[in-house]
């Protein structure tokens, strides 16, 4: 299922100066952090998902397709609140996309816009729990580009304190559905269970480990898993930056399952 290949010379440089920058910097007292998924992580707040802060980030994300062929997000995103128990989120993809075969050139253009809603449910010492939707739409400017499909996925996920750890726990439930779209493509169906651990370590360095289980109900519920790992640290309050490689382990031909990605970003926090 893994198969290595060599990184793109963008891609690799990219890692290589995050990488150089996130340790290469002074130390800072240890503070919360979050994870590259925005909202659904550990705020820089002491509480637990306080949607206080507006996150502003761009992110570069490679991935080596099963069967051959590549595809790279280059994807900015806001998160807002309009009260500290709710978010909004916005994403507008541009995506480049190489189906690696010889006659077919690769297409680039904007891919499916996302937007999320998320609010605190519950909370208390230690947790707290989000619920919330995503609406993906079918807009991107070429077939490539995009699922086809308008789709809905509703999510609720939970953050938990592990301070035996210095960890916090995200167990997250999604389900994706098609409301509409081309009707010569493939409906989108499948539940998607993630499980994010986080730590943070000194110099507000931090690591997550996050393995994703995917069941493609339009597929006769066959069944893949991912598993990254991300690496990030707070440069000051208000910027954060992160590398994240991902490896597909098994679930042949689902299209949710790559057979290995890595992703750059940088977040600022803003007032």
């Amino acid at each position: 299922m893994i198969h290595a290949h060599r990184l793109p010379a963008r891609i690799l440089c990219a890692c290589v100066l995050t990488f150089a920058v996130a340790f290469g910097f002074p130390g800072f007292a240890a503070a919360q952090v979050e994870t590259a998924s925005g909202a659904d992580a550990v705020p820089k707040s002491s509480g637990p998902v306080d949607f206080r802060s507006t996150r502003v980030e761009i992110r570069n994300e490679y991935q080596d397709l099963q069967g051959g062929g590549t595809i790279d997000y280059l994807v900015p995103r806001i998160d807002f609140s309009t009260t500290p128990d709710l978010s909004f989120r916005i994403e507008t993809p541009i995506v480049f996309a190489d189906p690696g075969t010889p006659g077919n050139d690769g297409e680039s253009g904007i891919g499916d816009l996302l937007f999320r809603g998320s609010y605190r449910v519950a909370h208390g010492p230690g947790y707290a729990i989000v619920a919330g939707s995503e609406v993906i739409l079918n807009s991107a400017s070429k077939d490539s580009l995009g699922m086809g499909k308008n789709v809905i996925a509703p999510l609720v996920f939970a953050s938990i304190d592990v301070p035996q750890c210095n960890s916090v726990v995200f167990p997250f439930l999604q389900y994706y559905v098609t409301v509409g779209g081309d009707d010569a493509r493939r409906d989108v169906h499948y539940t998607s269970l993630k499980a994010p651990f986080l730590t943070r370590w000194s110099n507000l360095v931090y690591t997550i480990l996050e393995p994703q289980v995917v069941v493609d109900h339009e597929r006769a519920d066959k069944v893949g898993m991912t598993l990254e790992g991300e690496v990030g640290r707070f440069l000051n309050r208000d910027l954060a930056i992160w590398g994240r490689p991902g490896f597909g382990l098994f679930g042949d031909n689902l299209p949710q399952v790559y057979d290995w990605k890595l992703e750059v970003g940088v977040r600022f926090f803003l007032k």
